[in-house]
C-alpha cells in the first residue's frame, strides 16, 4: 500500500510543483486556462516519467541474489517447514 501511495505522489508531484509555482508568482493558480493545453500534457509526461524511473530504480536496486535457490514449503518428519530462499552452499 505504501508503494502505491509513493507512486501516486511521484505522479502528482509535477502538478503540485506547477500549482506552487503559479501560486508563488501570483499568476492565478485557480484559473482554469493556466491548466489547459500544453502544460497539462507536459505535466502528465513528467509524472509518468518520474513514476517509470522510480519503478526501474526499484527493480534494479532491490531483490536477492541471482544465485539464490527457492526451497518450497514442505513437511519434514511431520512438521511443516515454510518456504525460504537460500544461498548455494548454505544450510
Amino acid at each position: 500500500m505504501t508503494r502505491i501511495l509513493l507512486q501516486a505522489l511521484l505522479f502528482l508531484s509535477p502538478f503540485i510543483a506547477y500549482a506552487l509555482w503559479l501560486r508563488l508568482t501570483a499568476r492565478g493558480w485557480r484559473a482554469p486556462e493556466r491548466w489547459l493545453g500544453a502544460p497539462l500534457v507536459w505535466l502528465c509526461v513528467a509524472g509518468v516519467a518520474l513514476t517509470v524511473a522510480s519503478l526501474f530504480a526499484l527493480a534494479f536496486t532491490s531483490g536477492g541474489s541471482t544465485r539464490a535457490i527457492y526451497v518450497p514449503a514442505h513437511m519434514e518428519n511431520g512438521v511443516f517447514v515454510p518456504g525460504r530462499i537460500t544461498e548455494p552452499g548454505a544450510k
